[in-house]
């Protein structure tokens, strides 16, 4: 079946389809669909009428001190990408990076939970307070270090399925990889 995109303008569905298959078959092929929200009045939508996560996952998401762009439910079979955090993604190679980088990470948590990976790790539905336990989980730590080196292999491509030409070195913030890379 394949990934499967949802609430996302054909133009942009179509540059990020081209993203998702340079990362292979492997990963196209995951049976998930991703759900982008351009907006936070669908998710608070969702929220009231037919929330698919914990509560403090939405306050997480809306109020946050650190930003939570993207959320994987396995055993849904979903990703969600909320692109209200996002800036202007039609002119800013940062931003741009910055989403695709973050569906990568995303996409990967798809594939560790095909692959049945991480299955007795703890969850931690909030970040704030926690983010060190967060980045030291072993599925995060996979995930982090997918998304830097996808980046890094695909980063002037994606650019280019946007429209821009630029040279650029991707890395994650440096308070990611302090954890991440102990």
């Amino acid at each position: 079946m394949g990934l499967n995109i949802r609430n996302l303008k054909k133009g942009l569905e179509i540059k990020i389809n081209k993203c998702i298959a340079l990362l292979g078959e492997e990963y196209a092929s995951l049976n998930y669909t991703i759900y982008f929200y351009e907006n936070r009045e669908k998710l608070l939508k969702e929220q009231k009428n037919k929330p698919d996560m914990k509560a403090e996952q939405y306050t997480q998401i809306f109020n946050g001190e650190t930003e939570t762009a993207g959320v994987t439910i396995g055993e849904m079979g979903r990703i969600k990408i909320f692109l209200f955090l996002f800036g202007d993604i039609k002119r800013d190679p940062n931003e741009i990076i910055s989403l695709i980088g973050n569906l990568y990470h995303e996409i990967r948590h798809a594939w560790q939970n095909e692959n049945k990976l991480f299955q007795i790790e703890e969850e931690i539905s909030t970040i704030d307070g926690n983010l060190d336990s967060y980045l030291k989980l072993p599925s995060e730590k996979d995930a982090y270090r997918f998304q830097e080196e996808q980046m890094q292999k695909h980063g002037e491509k994606i650019l280019e399925i946007f429209g821009f030409n630029l040279k650029f070195t991707y890395q994650l913030k440096p308070e990611i990889r302090k954890v991440i890379y102990p």
